[in-house]
């Protein structure tokens, strides 16, 4: 019979699995199961099974990595993945590494497991461990860069152990010293394009990584790894002695991926460092200098090659209130079409910032959620921005990116709304009757009726013109009318409530807090508060 080993951190899951079949009747046995990635290696090494089912999403080693652990131990050995729906993805990239088979838990049935377990029984008799050796050493190979994602996951995530050692020398990685050095990498973003940002920032990342490690192919004491922001993570290992120069050792290397960078993709690039670590504390060396980073937001970063300071320093958390002014000022930007308001409002946002020394990634979120509020950004040139934004290591790319994003946004819109009103001329005759009937609740009906067209041709029409429905369309004309008359008129908002056709003030409140972010009562007073500074 073969052997059959079951791993997964739902214990209701091991349950299901076991009692799911008669495994005997497929000419096999479960010899082992556990709900530990960590034990399930110590379990794999007692049984020696042959066939391993297991979850991918699993604390402290995930399943991908435990595939290749046990390939490593038992080349000849096959392995099932399970996944969740969120893990889709994840677990198609994971199917390079020559797992037999990865199912969907919640759409797991009787009838896919058998098939997948009958599969993996057939490798199994028509396999050989040369066979299977040298095809492991190839997919490593292939799958290098997806490995060296993982290894640097769980080099993070738990202490340094001989196991992990291991598994960096099946990935080409030989630390044969204690001491290490660890950079990281930032884009300097403030020589960056539009363009870049948008569109190419995953595979300038990519090239990045490609230029360190060419040039790490000569040098194997430099090990090139690139974690989840796509950022690069130079790790140094070197014998410590008196003559030893190691931190000029570094920028050297250091200085050479620049120079290519500057030379291939015209971009600057910078690193930062922290102090010398050994091997027991490599991981948390690590994960400290990602959070330490922040420390560099409100200072000079001039510098190529940076020491991060271990002190971490003391932010203040970000008020809603504090960004208000900002928010009002896209919103005038919009409303009035004024490229000059973005600067202004950006210049706040600095001052702010610098002056109250706010938390860099409380504040990054806060700005993206008001980009995101004001633009409805949703498309895939928003999620490159978002990764660039998060990123910016300083207050000046956060602004210039800032910068960048709001005024192509700003062209966006006069280029669609001029598109609209140069080849639809009803869009005038729709605005010139909202005018004319300020006071009055106008329905699309009410305008279907006007310009002669049927109710439900009307909606349709209007939607694929604007690309919003009617009723959000006249709520955003009559609050940009609302707006002046607050900031010019200085109106109460009672009279602009009835004015504009809303005889409830609480509505009319709600209304404006959907479109603008702010209530009237706010939006005025941060008028007033801007005209003061």
């Amino acid at each position: 019979m073969y052997k059959v080993m079951l791993v997964d951190d739902d214990v209701p899951m091991l349950k299901y699995l076991e009692n799911i079949m008669d495994w005997g009747d497929l000419g096999v046995e479960i010899v082992a199961s556990t709900f530990s990635s960590v034990k399930a290696l110590t379990l794999f090494d007692e049984y020696q099974p042959d066939l391993v089912i297991t979850d991918i999403g699993i604390p402290q080693i995930d399943g991908l990595e435990l595939a290749v652990r046990f390939k490593e131990m038992n080349p000849a050995s096959r392995v099932i993945l399970l996944t969740c729906h969120e893990d889709f993805y994840y677990a198609k990239r994971a199917i390079q590494l020559d797992v037999d088979d990865y199912l969907i838990k919640d759409e797991l049935t009787l009838e896919q497991l058998k098939e997948s377990v009958i599969k993996s029984i057939n490798y199994l008799k028509e396999s050989t461990d040369f066979q299977e050796a040298l095809k492991y050493q190839e997919t490593i190979h292939h799958n290098k860069d997806i490995l060296k994602q993982s290894f640097l996951k769980n080099l993070t995530d738990i202490e340094f152990n001989e196991k992990i050692l291991d598994f960096s020398w099946s990935l080409g990685i030989n630390w044969k010293h204690n001491d290490f050095i660890v950079c990281s990498s930032f884009i300097d973003y403030s020589s960056c394009s539009h363009r870049l940002v948008d569109n190419d920032s995953p595979e300038i990342h990519g090239e990045l990584f490609c230029i360190a490690d060419d040039l790490a192919k000569g040098n194997h004491d430099f090990t090139i790894l690139q974690d989840k922001h796509l950022n690069l993570v130079i790790i140094y290992n070197f014998k410590k002695s008196i003559s030893t120069k190691s931190f000029e050792v570094v920028e050297q290397f250091l200085t050479s991926i620049q120079l290519k960078v500057k030379d291939i993709l015209q971009l600057d690039v910078r690193f930062f460092h922290n102090n010398i670590c050994d091997k027991s504390s490599l991981g948390s060396s690590i994960n400290k200098l990602n959070k330490l980073k922040s420390n560099l937001f409100y200072t000079s970063n001039d510098h190529s090659f940076q020491e991060v300071h271990s002190k971490k320093t003391a932010f203040n958390l970000v008020e809603d209130s504090l960004l208000d002014p900002f928010m009002k000022g896209l919103n005038d930007s919009i409303q009035y079409a004024n490229h000059d308001e973005v600067g202004m409002s950006l210049n706040y946002l600095e001052e702010t910032a610098r002056t109250l020394q706010l938390e860099p990634f409380q504040l990054k979120e806060k700005c993206l959620q008001i980009l995101n509020h004001i633009f409805n950004s949703s498309n895939s040139s928003f999620s490159n921005f978002e990764m660039c934004f998060k990123n910016s290591i300083s207050i000046e790319d956060m602004i210039h990116l800032l910068n960048l994003k709001i005024h192509a946004s700003l062209e966006d819109m006069e280029n669609t709304k001029y598109k609209h009103t140069i080849r639809n001329p009803k869009i005038k005759e729709i605005d010139q009757y909202i005018i004319e009937h300020l006071s009055e609740n106008i329905t699309s009906i009410i305008m279907a009726n006007h310009l002669h067209l049927n109710p439900s041709y009307f909606s349709r029409y209007f939607k694929q013109l604007t690309g919003e429905n009617f009723t959000d369309y006249v709520h955003r004309f009559k609050i940009r009318l609302a707006i002046t008359m607050l900031t010019e008129r200085y109106e109460s908002i009672e009279n602009i409530a009835y004015g504009l056709g809303y005889s409830d003030r609480t509505y009319f409140s709600k209304i404006f807090k959907k479109y603008t972010g702010l209530s009237p009562g706010e939006y005025k007073r941060t008028t007033e508060k801007q005209k003061q500074l």
